[in-house]
């Protein structure tokens, strides 16, 4: 299954559901960022936490290297005027440096090497004041989303650092199973170059 089809599927798209499991990392974002702020989602997949934001009064440019997704998002955005739908890859993000507040990933760096990993965090930290990631963790149940990698929180840590950034604040989010709560790992961090 392509992930059009899978985000086109109505059980994996409910805007409601997603501000509910996404709270935490909205949260974050609010400290941060004002509403009006510039915000980059670095890999917008299905474009509804872009829209959640934009509804939230943030301007949003929502990036993939996706076209067909891209499209899928594109009859929303007479409803969304503080949206940009963007073509492009997070490896060279067609932005200039630092016209971002925040750029934000929500499940997408899991599906990559620590190698290609360092490279994207390093883009997005050339574009932005902050850098979020939001990913599965070590304690998730395994998925069949794309082969997902599920690292330590130590060595998302070590990633960041490698890639110039400090992080702020870390949170764990996700579902009591009985066995642990927070099944997903959210980072903020920082330039290690700004004061």
């Amino acid at each position: 299954m392509s992930w059009a089809d899978y985000l086109a599927d109505r059980k994996h798209n409910n805007l409601y559901v997603d501000a509910l499991v996404y709270m935490p990392t909205i949260k974050i974002i609010r400290k941060v960022a004002r509403e009006g702020d510039h915000l980059l989602e670095a890999g917008c997949g299905s474009g509804r936490s872009a829209m959640l934001m934009c509804d939230m009064g943030y301007r949003v440019a929502a990036l993939d290297l996706s076209l067909e997704l891209l499209e899928r998002i594109r009859p929303a955005k007479p409803f969304f005027t503080n949206l940009q739908l963007v073509n492009g890859d997070i490896a060279h993000i067609p932005f200039a440096d630092k016209v971002f507040k925040i750029t934000y990933s929500c499940g997408v760096l899991e599906h990559f090497d620590p190698p290609e990993i360092i490279i994207y965090l390093a883009e997005q930290r050339r574009v932005a004041r902050y850098v979020l990631v939001d990913v599965p963790n070590y304690r998730c149940a395994q998925q069949s989303y794309g082969d997902e990698r599920f690292y330590t929180d130590e060595k998302w840590q070590a990633m960041f650092k490698e890639a110039g950034l400090n992080i702020t604040n870390t949170l764990h989010r996700g579902l009591d199973t009985g066995k642990f709560v927070g099944n997903c790992s959210v980072f903020l961090a920082r330039d290690q170059n700004d004061t």
